[in-house]
């Protein structure tokens, strides 16, 4: 089964038996770099995140946990830390396995996608952590999840919430009966999740009628928004996950000047002025990414590492969207709410 090869786990010993100040006596006794600086021999983790409309909540959460677990950046450990664009993640990987880090942390379906390939094939593959993933059993980044058997294992989101998130919908806007739905006809993801969307949709006491439109990039979805007729649509969403991690800020813009409320996937884009969310607590999961970072650099093998499903679900809403589009947020919706936002675009 992959592990740490002897490279590796030296310097992950290194680091964590003290080899900040090891790097400082042999500076003493050998000198500098020609930059001046002392040569550490730490370990390197990649992390990879396609998506430059945002930085996802789940790294900055998993950064805090390494620190908590005796893991500090530019001391004992690099973190190697890249914000893509789609077709940045397969040289990206290439990069990574080039340099031989000592583990690749993967966002998202096409970051996982991409560091899975690169390592496929090689002598001794690079330990993979994924975060967030569609399905890792169906998509084959793990045989099971309860033993992964190969090179990756990491965090998912287990619960399907689609069915409440658009019961939620209905609930805060009364008046919703068509959904402007956003979707990349090039995301893998798109056909299997508007098939998820119809069949929650036709269960709901009043069906909504998801208006399908396909927008690939920006120029798309200023274009589709252009086009809207006044009182057409009475909400909208983004559908395919390439679309949320690319375009969600454009999306709310978009939607707001049209008056449009917006339901979002992740509670940062209702700060940002969607109207609400109703998802998986993404730091939950970074935290929970920095313990398999964590065990693999101490040598643990990712085959014997299962993976966790995390099913914490947060409910946010962006009042001050409510108020801009008219909208009246029940009472007990504002209790509930795990995050309740007064501002936005």
């Amino acid at each position: 089964m992959p592990r740490l090869p002897d490279s590796r786990r030296t310097r992950a010993a290194l680091a964590l038996g003290g080899a900040v100040l090891m790097a400082a006596v042999l500076a003493a006794c050998a000198g500098s770099d020609d930059d001046g600086s002392a040569a550490q021999d730490v370990p390197r983790v990649g992390l990879m995140h396609v998506g430059t409309d945002h930085i996802p909540p789940s790294w900055p959460s998993l950064k805090g946990r390494l620190e908590e677990l005796g893991w500090t950046d530019g001391q004992n450990i690099e973190l190697m830390w890249r914000n893509l664009e789609p077709d940045e993640a397969e040289a990206q990987a290439d990069v990574f396995v080039g340099q031989d880090v000592d583990v690749i942390v993967a966002f998202e379906d096409t970051s996982i996608s991409a560091a899975q390939e690169a390592t496929a094939g090689t002598s001794d593959p690079i330990p993979i952590v994924f975060l967030h993933p569609s399905d890792p059993v169906r998509d084959g980044l793990v045989d099971s999840l309860a033993r992964p058997d190969r090179n990756l294992t990491g965090v998912y989101a287990a619960r399907d919430v689609v069915a409440k998130q658009l019961e939620l919908y209905e609930l805060l806007v009364p008046r919703l009966r068509r959904v402007l739905t956003l979707v990349d006809p090039d995301d893998p993801n798109t056909e299997r999740l508007l098939t998820v969307y119809q069949a929650a949709s036709a269960q709901l006491p009043r069906p909504l009628e998801l208006d399908i439109r396909e927008a690939s990039n920006a120029k798309n979805l200023r274009r589709i928004f252009q086009s809207l007729r006044p009182g057409e649509v009475d909400g909208a969403f983004l559908l395919s996950p390439s679309l949320r991690l690319n375009h969600s800020t454009l999306t709310i813009r978009l939607a707001e000047r049209a008056r449009i409320p917006v339901q979002a996937h992740r509670k940062e884009w209702v700060e940002e002025g969607a109207l609400y969310s109703y998802g998986i607590d993404l730091p939950l999961i970074g935290r929970a990414g920095a313990r398999y970072v964590d065990s693999l650099l101490r040598g643990t093998s990712p085959a014997e590492l299962p993976v966790q499903e995390i099913s914490k679900i947060e409910l946010a809403i962006n009042l001050g969207t409510a108020a801009r589009l008219g909208i009246k947020v029940p009472q007990e919706m504002i209790i509930r709410a795990d995050e309740v936002y007064r501002g936005g675009t």
